[in-house]
């Protein structure tokens, strides 16, 4: 750990390095007549008789400008351009603290011409993308243009990226209608109706905390065409197909306007397609979730489309509405619905390496089927003023699921495991800002409650249940747990004119409450042996008290240091066993955040962090709990403690003329943990503890993204690529042994127009991972993951769409480590109506086959697949 700590040290100093170099000329731009200062106007720096640009900027609504260069020559020209004034162009020294132009508007009579937008130009710190420059005709939902956008990416969850971080608000029209569940929009907003999508570059949310708060995330507004503004839409989609009888349904209705805001949704889809994480949210939660104590072992999803392996009965229902009750101030309800079924059957086997040689091997022929049917609603009321901020959201959510598994075997096995829970909670926020003072109060309060039952069948785990009856053909394993969190804090801050001065003061609370026992076939008594009971609570108190700092070196450099320091009390009895442990914890949390735009163009974000914490009710239960038909865990009653340190340095590029964005990140952490989990099998069957072992893990991570419009080809293109390393430790049958993994992966991809009558789409993912287990090398795996569409179009509102996908990999010994599927698909366009034929895996590839390495074993599965299907789907305008 030591010598890699430099290394990070000598990163920071060249950044600072870099910093301290850049010179900088400030300057305003005036009407001569009036004035008045001239907004977006274009000022660049050349060197003196040179045309190339050294430095760019554009004139903010007050007239001035920022230009910045590391190699800034003694003399430089400064030039002064719109379209409506007169050139002008000033001589300067390097070392000037200012200039000023004082400019002439020109009046120009303009021939009849036609002026194309550029795709993506830059106005402060917002980017615009012009939607009807990454617009082709296979292109349906806003969602299908962003994956084309450089800069900009989507996982497959939906989550949406900018330069490689994850953004924090998706607005539309600036208003926040979706809360967090911004899948509902990228999915079903129609592209053609969008005019730009905007990135605001390090977005505050709350306008009170203006430059006083900077966030390091971006985030994404789409702004709507004029004829969009206030029009209702309402379309609908109808499917069926074989084999068996496949249906694909949906009725989609959205008005957006400056003062009412509403979308709702109903989906049914039982073709394959993910429907589902349309739900999604992606803003975070102040937790208090549910806990799940107990697992089915089910088959492994593969990782591959999953139109090929999800056999799925999904409907959805989602309720949005945003009313502005007047100026700045809004109200916003969301009721979501989900049913979701899902059906998977596999073949795995999995061999786990004993240090001794005898390896055990875990061979299963898997069934399951996984229901969700989950309930949630959430109201908010915001008021977002450059004043004030005020915020109040109550969320309520119910879940009833249920997963059910068969494991083929020597004896066949069932599994059934209930569910349900049960969450509310209320997040208040309140700030005050004056002039350049502010002060918050706030609080977050939940409560959680679950009722979880696995049922197994027959009994296992002979070596616990000695006296079975003839009738005693069932196990049940029940587990109760509620959890009670609340958090009170009260903030403020004082913005001055070099230094910056920020407290927080937190009171919260975390208590728990944990009952779980183990029954034989139906009786009412739970098995009495306390090894199998648990009864316990928990109790956390806590306060936490914050300092933050940060000095302003220039207009844009403020690195800012904060130096939480915690006392947490912890109480913790257990009823079963009449003991009862206290005691008190003082935690400190130091973090240095440097986050500095080096320029227009290249910005750097920075931290270093410590932290520790405590675990959860997880480590309190001494009483084996059944987590699976072949485990129990418990613990031994230890207090896990560990500590954190980590750091990372993220550089970004962006050149909107040129629409170049590339972004790299380097980090590393380490974890210290005073317990190693141990687990122990005989035969099959496992049972997991815990042992005082102080140990540290290390993480090394790397990721580089790269994205550019190529006109000259018609061509969008996108890089992604990462390395990873780490190294741990793992305890198995009281053997601790290191483990080392390796890991890079490339993905491009490249979408290109050829003309008006072809699109042609290609993206491939290498993945190479090598593990080495007690100092054992594994063999390296190569995965490769690659897919070709074209899409022809041979006139006018007719499309034929093919496509290929290919996945590898290296480990499989026969013919199987490569799969293919085929993918056929016709569209024609009516006036109001689309209709859409496809024919996916025309090849009729029915498994997937896969081999990994994960901790102290390897995994081998054989996934059935969704046979191949013909789908006809009519999607109609209503409004």
């Amino acid at each position: 750990m030591n010598k890699r700590i430099p290394l990070f040290v000598l990163l920071f100093l060249l950044s600072f390095s870099a910093i301290f170099a850049q010179k900088e000329i400030k300057g305003r731009v005036l009407d001569q007549q009036t004035r008045e200062p001239v907004a977006n106007a274009a000022v660049t720096m050349h060197p003196v008789g040179s045309t190339s640009i050294i430095s760019y900027s554009m004139t903010s609504k007050e007239g001035t400008f920022t230009l910045r260069s590391a190699n800034m020559p003694d003399s430089v020209e400064i030039s002064v351009k719109a379209m409506t004034l007169e050139s002008q162009t000033k001589h300067v020294k390097s070392d000037i603290r200012f200039v000023e132009f004082l400019v002439v508007e020109k009046t120009m009579e303009l021939k009849e011409v036609i002026v194309q937008a550029p795709k993506i130009r830059q106005l402060g710190d917002t980017i615009h993308y012009d939607v009807a420059s990454f617009l082709d005709e296979t292109d349906r939902s806003i969602g299908d243009v962003l994956k084309k956008l450089p800069g900009i990416q989507v996982l497959s969850s939906g989550q949406i990226l900018y330069q490689n971080k994850a953004i924090n608000k998706f607005y539309v029209e600036g208003l926040d209608l979706l809360k967090g569940k911004y899948g509902i929009a990228t999915n079903n907003v129609d592209a053609t109706k969008v005019a730009s999508v905007q990135v605001l570059e390090n977005h505050q949310p709350i306008k009170a905390l203006k430059d006083m708060e900077i966030p390091e995330a971006a985030a994404i507004n789409l702004k709507l065409k004029k004829s969009a503004h206030g029009a209702f839409f309402l379309t609908a989609q109808a499917g069926a197909g074989l084999p068996p009888m496949l249906l694909s349904n949906e009725l989609v209705g959205m008005r957006f306007s400056a003062t009412q805001q509403d979308m709702s949704v109903y989906k049914g889809d039982n073709t394959g397609r993910d429907i589902v994480r349309e739900l999604t949210s992606f803003y975070g939660g102040s937790g208090g979730g549910p806990v799940n104590f107990m697992s089915v072992i089910a088959p492994v999803p593969p990782a591959i489309r999953e139109q090929h392996h999800l056999f799925n009965n999904a409907h959805l229902g989602s309720l949005n509405s945003l009313k502005a009750l007047k100026k700045d101030l809004t109200l916003t309800g969301n009721l979501n619905y989900l049913y979701d079924q899902q059906k998977s059957s596999s073949y795995s086997k999995r061999d786990i390496f004993v240090a001794d040689g005898g390896n055990i091997h875990i061979t299963e022929d898997m069934n399951a089927q996984l229901l969700k049917r989950e309930l949630e609603g959430t109201l908010t009321l915001e008021g977002n003023t450059d004043e004030y901020f005020l915020n109040n959201k109550l969320n309520v959510s119910s879940r009833w699921n249920e997963h059910t598994g068969k494991i083929a075997a020597v004896r066949d096995i069932s599994q059934f495991l209930q569910f349900p829970s049960f969450n509310i909670g209320n997040d208040f926020e309140y700030l005050r800002r004056k002039e350049n003072k502010n002060f918050r109060v706030g609080s977050q309060i939940s409560y959680t409650m679950q009722n979880h039952s696995l049922s197994v069948s027959p009994v296992l785990f002979d070596e616990v249940f000695t006296n079975l009856k003839e009738s005693d053909t069932l196990i049940r394993q029940e587990v109760s747990y509620n959890h009670l969190k609340t958090n009170l804090y009260v903030s403020g801050g004082n913005l001055g004119k070099r230094f910056t001065v920020g407290y927080s003061t937190n009171v919260f609370s975390d208590h728990y409450f944990m009952q779980s026992g183990l029954f034989v076939s139906d009786a009412i008594s739970s098995v009495s042996a306390d090894t199998l009971r648990n009864r316990l609570h928990r109790n956390e108190i806590g306060i936490r008290l914050n300092g933050s700092l940060s000095y302003r070196f220039s207009e844009n450099f403020k690195p800012i240091l904060s130096f939480p320091v915690s006392y947490l009390f912890i109480n913790r009895n257990d009823h079963i066993r009449n003991t009862s442990k206290n005691g008190g914890h003082v935690l400190i949390s130091p973090l240095l955040i440097i986050q500095y735009p080096i320029s227009s163009r290249w910005d750097l974000f920075s931290n270093v962090r410590f932290s520790n914490q405590f675990g959860g009710i997880n480590e309190d239960y001494l009483g084996y709990i059944m987590a699976n038909y072949r485990g129990m865990n418990r613990s031994n009653g230890l207090l896990g403690k560990n500590h954190q340190t980590g750091t990372f340095v993220h550089f970004s590029y962006k050149n909107p003329f040129t629409t170049l964005f590339t972004s790299f990140r380097l980090s590393y952490s380490n974890i210290w943990r005073n317990t190693l989990g141990d687990v122990r099998y005989n035969g099959i069957m496992s049972s997991s503890t815990s042992i005082p072992y102080t140990n540290t893990s290390h993480y090394y991570g790397l990721d580089y993204s790269f994205g550019q419009s190529i006109d000259a080809i018609k061509s969008e293109m996108k890089l992604f690529a990462s390395y990873n390393k780490s190294k741990t430790l793992s305890l198995n049958q009281g053997i601790v042994s290191n483990l080392n993994f390796d890991s890079y992966s490339l993905s491009p991809s490249i979408t290109t127009d050829i003309g008006r009558f072809m699109v042609l789409k290609y993206d491939i993912s290498y993945r190479h991972t090598r593990s080495k287990i007690r100092n054992q090398s594994m063999p390296a795996v190569h995965n490769v993951a690659q897919n070709l569409g074209t899409s022809i179009i041979p006139v006018k509102k007719l499309i034929f769409n093919i496509s290929f996908n290919h996945y590898f990999n290296s480990l499989i010994e026969s013919e199987a480590r490569s799969s293919w599927f085929g993918n056929l698909g016709v569209k024609y366009k009516l006036k109001n109506v689309d209709l859409m034929l496809d024919w996916t895996n025309i090849f009729n590839t029915n498994k997937f086959i896969t081999y990994s390495y994960s901790d102290i074993s390897s995994y081998y599965s054989v996934y059935m697949l969704r046979p191949s299907e013909i789908l006809l789907r009519i999607r109609f305008k209503i409004l």
